[in-house]
């Protein structure tokens, strides 16, 4: 779980954005949940027929007796084994045209969820089929010696299957045929017997089942494909952090371009100061790819410098914009390169050069310098 949470984190901080992050789990495996999860309560009704292979020429439905009555309360340990303890009861018939007596079958089953066993876990599977096995205690409430030797009771063996349907999260619909196996004459000491030696009562019920606590099981984390993805997500940081090294020696690159145009800048631009007429100067202002925004604050310093010097001394500038003709149209580069031109003008003007001292130009797209990324810029010169 630890590393689970641990690949959610690495993930999240290797995209720039991230709408869901799905975690990979082992197919067919679920966490075990704690002891107070997965309990469930049912009530069931329904008829139930007893010893329906008799002698005597009776029916099968002869020993029919209504109602059929059970609760259980259970648990599920995984999502294919639980146990139920419970109880069934009221009357059955012992043999045709014979009082009812009542009964009572206290019992604990053993359940097993076909389809989870064979398919998996799905939270949102409709139906479920579950053969149960089980022992118990049957009572009989009315006839002395029912059981044999004075009891009124006998162990029983107890089988069957139940079919669920989920309706919602905690319930479901019940339909159970079962039956119940007990001492030869458990019912009354003169029922008729089976072949066996044993009377059986089948029962068929419907009913409803209520969970209790957390009712749904967590896959288990995938540990193998969660490192996967760690290493995964290891890869793209390192991808992303060499990209941003490459962009920072860009920028050194750029930067110290740019410092060494305004130093041959101020020195021409001191010998001009006495001739303004004389043009000899040129400086750069580097732009980012596709971009004519001016984002660095030392161009803004450079170009403060340059306006300083065309106020005092009264001379035209010539800003000519470029772009890197290796990417985009010829259009697009003319458009790009004027814009560039336009945005360095608006900056001049904002620094106190008058329009009237601008020539402003647009080159369009060119291949000049190497590399490709100093021909994206503006150049500005004292023109005559």
């Amino acid at each position: 779980m630890s590393l689970a949470i641990a690949s959610i984190a690495m993930v999240s901080f290797a995209q720039e954005t991230v709408s869901e992050v799905v975690v990979p789990t082992v197919k067919n495996s679920v966490i075990t949940n704690s002891f107070g999860s997965n309990w469930f309560i049912d009530v069931n009704v329904g008829g139930q027929v007893y010893n329906p292979v008799v002698t005597r020429g009776e029916g099968m439905f002869d020993h029919l007796t209504l109602p059929a009555i059970s609760a259980h309360v259970g648990k599920w340990h995984t999502p294919g084994f639980g146990w139920r303890i419970g109880y069934n009861g009221y009357e059955i018939e012992p043999y045709k045209d014979a009082d009812a007596v009542s009964y009572y079958n206290v019992h604990f089953d053993a359940l097993f969820n076909v389809r989870n066993l064979i398919l998996g876990y799905d939270e949102k599977r409709v139906w479920g089929i579950i053969p149960y096995v089980g022992f118990g205690y049957a009572g009989n409430l009315d006839v002395e010696g029912a059981g044999g030797k004075g009891k009124r009771g006998s162990l029983t063996g107890n089988f069957g299957v139940l079919q669920t349907w989920r309706v919602a999260k905690r319930w479901a619909i019940n339909l159970e045929l079962g039956s119940m196996m007990a001492k030869k004459e458990f019912a009354a000491p003169t029922s008729n017997k089976t072949s066996n030696g044993y009377d059986w009562a089948f029962t068929a019920q419907v009913g409803v089942t209520f969970r209790l606590g957390k009712c749904t099981w967590d896959n288990t984390p995938d540990l193998d494909a969660i490192m996967a993805l760690n290493a995964a997500a290891l890869a793209e940081l390192n991808a992303q952090l060499q990209a941003k090294e490459s962009e920072n020696a860009q920028l050194k690159s750029q930067l110290a371009a740019a410092k060494n145009a305004l130093s041959q800048a101020q020195v021409k631009i001191k010998q001009l100061e006495n001739e303004p007429n004389y043009v000899d100067v040129a400086q750069s202002v580097f732009f980012a790819f596709n971009s004519s925004k001016i984002a660095s604050k030392k161009e803004i310093i450079n170009l403060q410098s340059l306006a300083d010097a065309a106020k005092n001394s009264g001379v035209k500038l010539s800003v000519i914009g470029y772009a890197d003709s290796a990417t985009g149209s010829a259009a697009y580069n003319q458009k790009l390169s004027e814009a560039r031109a336009n945005a360095v003008a608006e900056k001049l003007v904002e620094l106190g050069v008058p329009q009237s001292q601008l020539i402003v130009e647009g080159k369009g797209g060119v291949d000049v310098e190497k590399p490709a990324r100093f021909n994206r810029r503006v150049i500005i010169s004292i023109a005559k």
